[in-house]
């Protein structure tokens, strides 16, 4: 139990040391990282990722809180949280001490301006990653093929995502109020009842 817990712990630490870009940025990494131990299926990272995103809190720090203790119980999930969290407080307390003194020079100026780009890659990777599950039938679509693709589309959960993204975008509704929204709508729709 100690060298998962210990895996585990490193892993995430790996993690929060070289995840720029917040939450979706790291999702990639997080599946990653899962792989590793080999306890979560592409379909249970898409829940977990949605779990994480309704959940108050970092997306990052419940995401390995979740991974964490799917992997090795409530341990599991202490390791991951620590883990994923130490990197950040420490790289925080050393980026404030040296952005405040040097925040501008032109290499730390160009230095943003390089992982700005980074982080947005990272978060349409997490995009993919997870649309993939939730928005297709994976093991049906063959990605090269257009009409694989078309055929391959879960239309409910397609139409919710559209409808989410005009409601935040267009409508500016808040993001507690879409997850309850579509929370419902997925449970009166996609449950099966109906």
């Amino acid at each position: 139990m100690i060298i998962i817990l210990s895996k585990l712990f490193l892993t995430f630490a790996k993690i929060g040391l070289i995840g720029f870009g917040g939450g979706l940025a790291i999702l990639p990494l997080i599946y990653q990282g899962m792989q590793s131990f080999g306890t979560i299926a592409p379909e249970e990272f898409a829940e977990l990722f949605a779990i994480s995103q309704a959940t108050p809190g970092p997306m990052a720090v419940n995401a390995a809180t979740f991974a964490g203790f799917e992997t090795a119980g409530v341990p599991g999930a202490l390791a991951a949280t620590l883990g994923v969290a130490l990197p950040a407080f420490v790289l925080i307390g050393i980026c404030v001490k040296f952005l405040n003194r040097y925040q501008e020079h032109k290499l730390v100026k160009g230095a943003f301006v390089g992982i700005r780009p980074v982080a947005v890659g990272m978060i349409m990777a997490g995009f993919v990653m997870v649309g993939q599950t939730s928005l297709f039938y994976a093991e049906a679509v063959d990605w090269n093929s257009l009409s694989s693709v078309l055929e391959g589309i879960k239309i409910l959960p397609a139409v919710m995502a559209v409808a989410t993204f005009v409601l935040a975008k267009q409508f500016k509704v808040g993001s507690i109020k879409l997850i309850i929204i579509m929370g419902v709508c997925g449970a009166i729709f996609c449950s099966g009842l109906i």
